[in-house]
């Protein structure tokens, strides 16, 4: 076995030294500003289990450009200041995760001629278009890719002129080529990189102030075959490459822009009204490609982490399992602080300063007695992200417990114990399924004072757990899964249990090597008053070696602070992508998509009329339908008839306004304007195990349907019952209003829309 010092520090995983610092999505995730954080540090790409996307820029860099914003900024101005904004946003998350390229344009005098230069521009647009920063290096053999150039993009666009210096007039706005232009590199870039390992995925963000023009940037809007649209419909339809609109000045709330999002896969343009909002509006598309680009090729790289808990009675007992322990005192409060409390298994630090939490998927599963048949094992969390909030409701005692079969969950035997669903209640209103469970407390003349009920049949929860990874295999395979999975994902067990196993040896050897054989490693951990004793500790070894091919030995934990030590003893064993690490539990809690959360922090913005802009979103969610039966159990020690719960989802999102722009003829020398078990038969045992007592038996009949996912249900003692942010959208000048919600429930973003704040 292996003891653990409770003091001193566990040795931390240095083999990605190239950590993000503080990859919270600081400005999704509250109101709230985001704490000081060390410099951007770069995460090479051979460090991270995906190649990274590639993310262009591309600005509007017409004449219109040089219009006053506010009274202190032009839009060229206030479109430099976000630019730089958004690449140093959440400690320059992006910069590090992605390959970042910058490009400007106007119009193309002489589209017939190749080099042709704008008179006046001595920016170096030429034909109508100007890459400044790359993503690679073109004249090195190797094509090699600039790595977190985030600097270089900053300090491109800082030291670019204002066009033609501050005129209103000169250059036009041609769209059109500069996506075409875009579309071009993104090849370029595929071709000139055949030995990529995947072809990486691209996004482009299209910040422009006005109608597009054709090439020459005389006609506003141009011609059909110029609209900018077609190239970002192509792109999107054939290369699943977004674009994200931002629009400003006269492409605010209009139509075009608008168009241009739609057909490019993002919904609807982002519309800012002054530079404030213009900062947060490019902030608002990095966390839309956090969410459309790396979060579907990052996922894969997540470990999957199932915690199984031994939910025998003797969890509830103390003194040697003569007596039901006061609140505090017992196992169950140890294992649920252990899991979930304040140094928990979640908070466990790796990389430096990531907490786990942000960097795995967590799930949760019980198992106790086996009669009535198929047992009491359940999966109360699947996989999930941030799921510390739904471990804790749903070991907590007072969830479960509710009068009149339950007035003191820590009272001693009889209780009654209600099982629900955190998702089927508000609060706490968890979208994931999250379903309380508590050991057995039924009364036994015998052990007047102790809680029995549940026994230990491990088998039964090894097995559930073993269905549920072949089920969820089966689900993340599908990329268009919230969080798809792949042949190199990572899945890991931990059982938290005494040992004193009822099953045989067999049964539970069998599902540990099989899983094992299959590439998930179980670890063992032995807590609770039973570990010290011979048959246990064998009964543990045993364990440890058949879940891990004879390579680990158990961990021994006889309480609370040895428990978590050995958590952390496995986390620390687990590699983990410092690319994947962009969310912040701590800040965003389990999603819950029923309302949005303030994005982003809470600013106060003033249009240089002076107005208050009134931001509104409307988006319509049809919630999630359970549909199950009422358990009824009929057993001395508890019958349960799992059910098979049927969970619909709907998401529906209003769509976006359509706004009819106005035909103008524009020249390049006139101003734009303004404006997923076994069935065993057996007795209740006594002696050392819970389980013993003058009960009587009754028959029960189980019938299970595929993963035991109950409803709402009692657990009683020897008699029969009955279970009973923002939407952040922006004005524009005529008081229009398109909803973000709209361009991100288009993109099937729902999951990621509303976070609860931890307390």
């Amino acid at each position: 076995m292996k003891r653990l010092s409770l003091i001193g520090s566990w040795k931390r995983l240095g083999v990605q030294v190239g950590l993000l610092a503080g990859v919270g999505i600081a400005f999704i995730g509250g109101s709230e500003p985001p704490p000081a954080a060390a410099a951007p540090q770069c995460v090479e790409e051979g460090q991270c289990t995906f190649v990274k996307p590639l993310f262009l820029i591309v600005a509007d860099y017409s004449t219109s450009m040089n219009t006053m914003f506010d009274a202190n900024q032009t839009r060229w101005e206030a479109a430099v200041s976000a630019i730089v904004a958004m690449v140093d946003a959440d400690n320059g998350y992006l910069q590090g995760n992605v390959l970042l390229g910058l490009m400007r344009f106007g119009h193309d005098p002489n589209v017939g001629q190749t080099g042709t230069l704008i008179q006046n521009d001595s920016s170096g647009i030429t034909d109508g278009q100007k890459i400044d920063v790359g993503f690679y290096d073109e004249q090195a053999p190797d094509k090699a890719y600039y790595q977190c150039n985030g600097e270089a993009i900053k300090n491109a666009i800082m030291t670019v002129p204002a066009p033609i210096n501050g005129s209103l007039t000169g250059i036009g706005t041609w769209t059109k080529g500069a996506m075409d232009k875009a579309k071009a590199y993104i090849h370029q870039t595929w071709a000139d990189h055949p030995n990529d390992k995947q072809q990486r995925k691209a996004a482009i963000v299209l910040l422009t102030d006005g109608q597009w023009t054709d090439p020459s940037g005389t006609q506003s809007p141009g011609p059909a075959n110029q609209n900018p649209s077609i190239t970002a419909k192509d792109l999107f339809d054939n290369d699943k490459v977004p674009t994200y609109v931002v629009a400003i000045g006269e492409a605010m709330g209009k139509m075009f822009a608008d168009e241009i999002a739609m057909n490019g896969g993002t919904g609807t343009a982002y519309d800012a009204a002054n530079p404030q909002q213009l900062i947060d509006a490019l902030k608002m598309v990095v966390q839309a490609i956090i969410n459309d680009v790396i979060q579907p090729v990052c996922a894969p790289g997540l470990p999957r982490i199932m915690v199984l808990l031994d939910a025998s009675s003797s969890m509830l007992n103390i003194n040697n399992g003569n007596q039901a322990g006061p609140m505090g005192m017992t196992g169950w409060d140890a294992a649920r602080d252990a899991l979930a409390g304040a140094n928990s298994l979640f908070d466990q630090v790796v990389m430096g300063n990531q907490a786990v939490e942000n960097l795995v998927h967590l799930g949760l599963a019980v198992f106790g007695y086996n009669m009535p048949a198929p047992g009491e094992q359940k999966l109360l969390v699947d996989y999930g992200p941030c799921m510390k909030d739904n471990f804790a409701w749903a070991l907590d005692p007072n969830t479960s417990c509710e009068a009149p079969g339950c007035t003191d969950p820590w009272g001693g035997p009889p209780i009654t114990w209600t099982f629900k669903d955190g998702s089927a209640n508000d609060p706490p209103g968890f979208d994931a399924q999250t379903l309380s469970h508590m050991p057995k407390c039924d009364f036994a003349g015998n052990l007047p004072e102790a809680c029995v009920g549940s026994g230990t049949y491990t088998h039964l929860g090894l097995q559930l757990v073993q269905q549920n990874i072949t089920d969820y295999k089966a689900a993340c395979a599908d990329p268009l899964f919230p969080y798809p999975c792949d042949a190199n994902t990572k899945f890991i067990n931990i059982l938290v249990t005494d040992g004193d196993y009822q099953s045989t040896d067999a049964q539970v050897q069998a599902p540990l090597q099989a899983m094992y054989n299959a590439g998930v490693t179980t670890y063992v951990i032995g807590f609770g008053d039973l570990v010290n004793s011979p048959q246990s500790m064998t009964k543990l070894n045993n364990m440890a070696n058949w879940g891990s091919g004879g390579s680990e030995m158990y961990y021994d934990a006889n309480n609370q602070a040895a428990l978590e030590a050995a958590l952390a003893n496995i986390i620390e064993q687990i590699t983990f992508d410092p690319c994947c690490g962009f969310v912040n539990c701590a800040l965003n809690p389990e999603p819950d998509t029923n309302e949005p959360d303030p994005l982003p922090p809470e600013t106060t913005s003033t249009t240089s009329e002076s107005e208050t802009d009134t931001d509104t979103a409307t988006a319509t969610d049809t919630d999630t339908t359970d549909t199950g039966v009422t358990a009824t159990d009929t057993d001395s020690t508890d019958t349960d008839t799992p059910v098979t719960t049927t969970e619909t989802t709907d998401g529906t999102s209003a769509g976006p306004t359509t706004d009819t722009p106005p035909t103008t003829t524009d020249t390049p020398t006139t101003s734009d304007g303004t404006g997923t078990s076994e069935s065993d038969t057996g007795e209740p045992t006594t002696g050392t195990n819970p389980t013993g007592g003058n009960v009587g038996e009754t028959d029960g009949t189980d019938t299970e349907a595929g993963t035991d996912s109950d409803n709402p249900d009692s657990a009683t003692s020897g008699q029969t019952d009955s279970a009973g942010g923002c939407g952040c959208k922006v004005d524009d000048a005529e008081g229009q209003t398109r909803g973000l919600l709209a361009s991100l429930f288009t993109f099937g973003l729902a999951g990621f829309i509303r976070r609860r704040r931890r307390a």
